[in-house]
C-alpha cells in the first residue's frame, strides 16, 4: 500500500516550494517611465513624444473633440535627445537638465494640457511624472541662472531635410527678445543660427523677413507655452521639430553632436555669464 502525504507532510512540503519559486517583480511606477536627469546649466531638453513602452492597464486615446490629434511616435527623438545631452555635457563640463518619456504617445501625451493630454484617471500619475521634474528643472534655472534655455526636441516628416522653429511667433522667447534682440534667436550665434552656418535648413529661414510666422502645426505645443518666458516660469523656449532624415539612426548621432555645437555657441554669448552671485 502506497505511503500518503498527511497534512503535517503537506505543511512542510508546501512552504518548500514557495521558497523556490521566483517572487513576482514588482509593478513599474509611473517614474520607470520618464528618464530624468537634475543639470548644472541653465539648458534643459524635454523629450515627449518618442517613449516606446506600453502603458499596463491603460486604455488608448481616442481624441475625441481634439485638434490635431496624434498618437504616433516622433521616431528617435529620445535617442537623439541622450546623444544631445552627453554631447553638451562634454563640451560644457556641465550637465543639461534633461526629462525624456520612456511610454508612448498613444497612451498619453506630455505636450498636451493635463485636460487634453489623458483620458483616463489612472494616466495622471505618468503624466505629472513627466511635468513634475520639467517644472523643477525650470525653477531651479531661474533661482540659480536667473535665465535660461528650454529646448522641447519633437520630429517632423512634412520637411524631412529641416529643421522647424517653434516658438508661439516668438511669444514663448519673450525674455531673450527683450534682453537680446531677434539676434540671439536667427542671428550667427543663436542656436537655429548656427544650425543654419552646419549647412541645416531652418524654417523659418535666419534671413526671412522681419514678422515671418513659423508653420502654424509646428509653432509650438503646450510644453514651450506652459513653461515659456512670457510665464512666470520665465524660461526661453523653442520647439525643434526635426525632419525625419535628420533623425534617422544613420544620422542622428551628427545631428546631436553639431546642434549641441549650436547650443554651446548660444552658451558661451547668451547663457554664460547669467549665473546669479
Amino acid at each position: 500500500m502506497g505511503r500518503s502525504f498527511g497534512a503535517a507532510s503537506a505543511a512542510l512540503l508546501f512552504p518548500a516550494l514557495a521558497a523556490l519559486t521566483p517572487a513576482a517583480p514588482d509593478a513599474p511606477k509611473p517614474s520607470d517611465f520618464v528618464t530624468v536627469q537634475k543639470g548644472t546649466l541653465p539648458i534643459i531638453i524635454s523629450a515627449p513624444h518618442g517613449g516606446r513602452k506600453p502603458v499596463p492597464e491603460l486604455p488608448l486615446r481616442v481624441g475625441t473633440g481634439l485638434n490635431n490629434f496624434q498618437t504616433v511616435r516622433d521616431e528617435n527623438t529620445a535617442e537623439l535627445t541622450e546623444k544631445l545631452a552627453a554631447e553638451l555635457e562634454e563640451i560644457l563640463d556641465g550637465k543639461p537638465w534633461v526629462v525624456i518619456a520612456r511610454f508612448e504617445r498613444k497612451y498619453l501625451d506630455a505636450n498636451r494640457s493635463s485636460e487634453q493630454g489623458y483620458e483616463s484617471d489612472k494616466a495622471k500619475p505618468y503624466y505629472d511624472a513627466y511635468h513634475a521634474p520639467l517644472e523643477a528643472a525650470c525653477k531651479a534655472v531661474r533661482e540659480k541662472h536667473g535665465r535660461g534655455l528650454l529646448l522641447d526636441i519633437h520630429g517632423q516628416a512634412l520637411h524631412p531635410g529641416a529643421i522647424c522653429r517653434g516658438t508661439q511667433n516668438l511669444k514663448t522667447v519673450k525674455l531673450l527678445r527683450d534682453r537680446d534682440g531677434m539676434a540671439a534667436l536667427r542671428g550667427k550665434y543663436s542656436v537655429l543660427g548656427r544650425m543654419e552656418k552646419h549647412g541645416y535648413k531652418v524654417l523659418p529661414a535666419a534671413d526671412a523677413e522681419e514678422g515671418t510666422k513659423e508653420e502654424p502645426q509646428f509653432n509650438g505645443g503646450y510644453i514651450i507655452n506652459h513653461y515659456g518666458s512670457h510665464t512666470a516660469f520665465a524660461i526661453d523656449a523653442i520647439q525643434l521639430e526635426l525632419g525625419s532624415h535628420l533623425r534617422a539612426k544613420d544620422k542622428s548621432a551628427d545631428t546631436a553632436k553639431d546642434l549641441a555645437d549650436a547650443v554651446r555657441v548660444f552658451y558661451d554669448v547668451y547663457l554664460k555669464d547669467a549665473t546669479k552671485k
